[in-house]
């Protein structure tokens, strides 16, 4: 594997797609194990018939849920706040970086950009 500092994302794209498919996983099971989990915690509860313990289950899943909010959502709030931040444009451009072939294989990895650069990196390889 040829690394350049030029193409660098390009050269790794295997891998950053690898990654971003572990990523896709992870944000589209984290809602159907808290959902699972959810249902078993009520139940229990509702099992018990304690009011003191439906509260404090209902709590429990509230914080469950909130969690699973901020990690399904922690890759575009990383984007969003390096989006304000001025320079980080500036450096994207000057630096010669393909930035680009980095961010479409780690958050959309089936998109044209990454299975390019992925067929370009197979093709370096050979």
């Amino acid at each position: 594997m040829n690394i350049s500092i030029n193409h660098f994302c390009m050269s790794i794209s295997p891998y950053l797609q690898m990654i971003g498919n572990l990523i896709t996983i992870f944000k589209i099971s984290l809602p159907f194990i808290l959902i699972v989990l959810g249902v078993f915690d009520i139940a229990k509860a509702v099992i018990s018939s304690k009011p003191e313990s439906v509260r404090t289950y209902m709590l429990d899943f509230l914080k469950k849920l909130v969690i699973c909010i901020i990690v399904f959502f922690i890759p575009t709030i990383c984007m969003i706040v390096f989006s304000f931040v001025g320079e980080f444009t500036e450096i994207r451009k000057n630096s010669g970086l393909d930035f680009d072939v980095c961010y479409s294989c780690l958050f959309k990895p089936n998109n044209d950009d990454c299975t390019e650069a992925l067929e370009i990196a197979m093709a370096e390889d050979e």
